[in-house]
């Protein structure tokens, strides 16, 4: 005699069976490559060995300055940015195998860094160097569990919408925190937002005019007249020169005048009491309060680097496995972490220059990781004089065509939906940290989406007295058979609206047989599943049945996967069959 199992033992066993279906897919799924980098080293020879280190040079040229001005825009010290650019170029590559992607930080991950840290309270440069470790190591642990599991596709559903909007509010979130030290401001203005500090610059007069005030100007002159003809990069350079010069001059003459000694800050100065390294701070509460601006992180990690890897792709007619280049950035970033850098991503600029200036495989990448840690360690005396207000106005200008106000007026006179989703965005960047900002736009974008299709087209036929299909009209009685015809999607946002028109169908007090067609179904899932049981047991509580056709393949595993088949009984399922259309 065998005993029949409770409810609770068969639960728990098609729970352990399911999640032992689910391990043995995730078993399945292909692997990032450990060390693809094997490859390319049995590829190299002369020619693509000097066109790899042209390649990295071009580009280190490039990194070197900007990768100064992404830590100022973060709030951290100078090295975070330096060390950050050159540990993640090197490495990345050594993982990825690929040249298709340039490393390090970027305009719009230091600009979430600075968000993450306003989130833990960290508003000193010391503060907030010895946050990133832990910061930089729970983003790369996100990022290799994305290249796991498959998962770095899912940028493609964060829409271009929501990061423009994150961007602009990102953007003028840094001027704000900048524009006192490119105007030479007193006091503590992290927490001002931009009209606050602006307010703050009038009232000082003509306390305005000052060296700081100068060197800004020398800097943005420079960088606005370099950059139409030798570019970005260069253009950094070549102001950050202009400007260190100037200033040291400046310097030098007011030393022999014997007047005060330090007219402005440099990077020396703001990097002396920050300068130790930090090891990652495993305690409960970090782990917890830098979860949500971690996982935000390796979102926009995410969409940077598989938006870059597949333009570097267009360009050169190489392939790009997405999944192996965000494995290769969450070993950057997990490297960064060890070693003060800044968080890594996939940099649009540098990846663009690396493929135009000739580089064929992930040396280039590699040689421009060494030559920014070697002029970082070289030169540190020099970079050590770059002054602050120099690189603060770079960051200003790099935040003004970051904002691409060209595609802000394009979102804003798309349709409604769209001028919804960005300022709901924007406003929320303004207002609250900027993790917060990228889930909530993305989670208002879906709503729309799951509103335009949670709504079924549902027909509803039944027989003449002379035995034809008509479709039945509104409030008309049925002849004892009606038939719904389904289309489109039955996902859980559907529910209600399936549910009316089942509701209604099943109200007839004439309804002997009610016929549901799901040719045209899709995504029914399991809120529709369960309607549908509660249909059929109220259907035969009254002597009345129900009838499941033309139902697909993938909707009859489904019910067969939910035991409705049993519910309904096997007779009144019956599947498409194209043969048989009727």
């Amino acid at each position: 005699m065998t005993r029949n199992k409770s409810p609770v033992t068969s639960g728990l066993l098609s729970f352990f069976s399911a999640l032992g279906a689910f391990g043995r897919q995730l078993a399945a799924l292909p692997r990032p490559r450990f060390f693809p980098f094997a490859g390319v080293l049995r590829g190299m020879d002369g020619p693509t060995f000097r066109a790899d280190t042209v390649a990295g040079l071009n580009v280190a040229l490039l990194a070197f300055p900007m990768s100064m001005a992404f830590a100022m825009k973060a709030g951290l010290p100078i090295w975070c940015g330096l060390v950050g650019c050159g540990v993640a170029a090197a490495i990345a590559p050594l993982f990825s195998g690929s040249a298709n992607l340039s490393a390090g930080p970027t305009n719009a991950s230091a600009a979430l860094l600075l968000g993450s840290f306003a989130t833990l309270g960290a508003i000193t440069p010391e503060l907030r160097a010895a946050a990133l470790p832990t910061l930089v190591l729970m983003t790369g642990v996100f990022l290799l569990l994305a290249s796991w599991l498959r998962l770095s596709g899912f940028a493609d559903f964060v829409p271009r919408t929501v990061i423009s909007a994150y961007i602009a509010a990102a953007a003028l979130r840094v001027i704000a925190l900048q524009l006192p030290t490119a105007l030479g401001m007193p006091g503590d203005h992290g927490d001002d937002t931009l009209p606050e500090v602006l307010w703050h610059a009038a009232r000082m007069g003509r306390a305005l005019i000052n060296p700081e005030l100068g060197l800004a100007l020398i800097t943005s002159v420079a960088y606005f007249l370099l950059r139409p003809k030798y570019g970005a990069g260069k253009a950094i350079l070549g102001a950050v020169m202009v400007a260190t010069f100037g200033a040291i001059l400046a310097q030098n003459v007011a030393h022999a005048q014997g007047s005060r000694a330090d007219l402005v800050g440099y990077v020396g100065q703001a990097a002396q009491a920050a300068s130790a390294l930090h090891l990652p701070d495993f305690s409960a509460r970090t782990l917890s309060t830098l979860f949500s601006p971690a996982l935000a992180l390796a979102v926009l990690v995410v969409i940077e680097g598989t938006a870059n890897a597949r333009a570097s792709a267009l360009k050169t007619g190489r392939g790009s496995d997405l999944h192996q280049e965000i494995f290769g950035l969450g070993m950057a970033n997990l490297a960064c972490c060890l070693t003060g850098g800044m968080a890594a991503s996939g940099s649009i600029t540098r990846s663009a220059l690396n493929v135009s200036s000739g580089a064929r495989t992930a040396y280039a990448s590699m040689f421009c990781g060494a030559f920014i840690l070697a002029a970082g360690y070289v030169a540190s005396y020099l970079v050590a004089h770059v002054p602050l207000a120099c690189l603060a106005t770079l960051v200003i200008a790099a935040e003004l065509e970051l904002a691409n106000l060209p595609v802000v007026r394009l979102i804003l006179q798309s349709g409604a939906q769209d001028r919804t989703v960005f300022l709901a965005t924007f406003v929320t960047a303004l207002v609250t940290p900027l993790d917060v900002a990228i889930f909530f736009g993305t989670g208002v974008a879906v709503a729309f989406y799951l509103r335009k299709t949670s709504q079924p087209e549902v027909v509803e036929y039944d027989f003449a007295e002379t035995g034809e299909l008509r479709a039945r009209a509104p409030g008309q009685g049925t002849t004892g058979i009606s038939i719904l015809h389904v289309e489109g999607s039955l996902h859980f946002g559907a529910t209600q609206a399936f549910h009316d028109h089942l509701r209604r169908a099943s109200a007839d007090p004439n309804l002997k047989v009610l016929v549901v067609k799901f040719r045209e179904a899709v995504h029914l899932d399991a809120n529709g599943v369960l309607l549908l049981r509660d249909l059929a047991e109220t259907l035969r509580a009254g002597g009345r049945h129900l009838i499941l056709c033309e139902a697909k393949p993938e909707t009859m595993a489904i019910f067969g996967n939910a035991g409705l088949i049993e519910t309904v009984g096997a007779d009144n399922v019956i599947p498409w069959d194209p043969a048989n259309p009727t």
